[in-house]
């Protein structure tokens, strides 16, 4: 099981939109905002991420090998959405990122009232009917 400041940290660069706290730039790939610092360096230092220090506060990073990532953790999400269970992480080229998106749809379905406009890399866009991907 993944802690849930671990989770969030993740989750909220798959929820990054141009809306929501955390931005995502598509020329760059970098993620900006304002993150937990204590579980950043924690995956900086096991090279899951990469700070870019650009000195505006905001905190700048990059996700290390992101299309598997992104792959990942999409996968995960819809394994759990088919009733499977987490072994299929086993077969992934990121079973961490498979695990956070598996159990971050987990959370999302335990809600009694689930959000229609909900947008996350993986899951279901309501209004267009396809899944979101960043």
């Amino acid at each position: 099981m993944i802690s849930k400041k671990v989770r969030e940290l993740f989750v909220s660069f798959m929820e990054a939109t141009d809306d929501s706290p955390i931005s995502y730039d598509m020329e760059t790939e970098q993620y900006r905002g304002a993150f937990n610092p204590v579980v950043v360096d924690k995956y900086i230092e096991l090279g899951a991420l990469e700070l870019v220090d650009d000195g505006s506060g905001d905190i700048t990073i990059l996700i290390n090998n992101r299309d598997d990532f992104l792959s990942s953790f999409a996968a995960g999400i819809r394994e759990a959405k088919n009733g499977s269970d987490q072994a299929y992480a086993d077969y992934n080229a990121n079973p961490f990122a498979f695990s956070v998106g598996y159990e971050h749809f987990h959370k999302i379905a335990k809600k009694k009232r689930p959000n229609q406009e909900y947008i996350c890399h993986g899951f279901e866009n309501v209004a267009t009917g396809l899944i979101h991907l960043q």
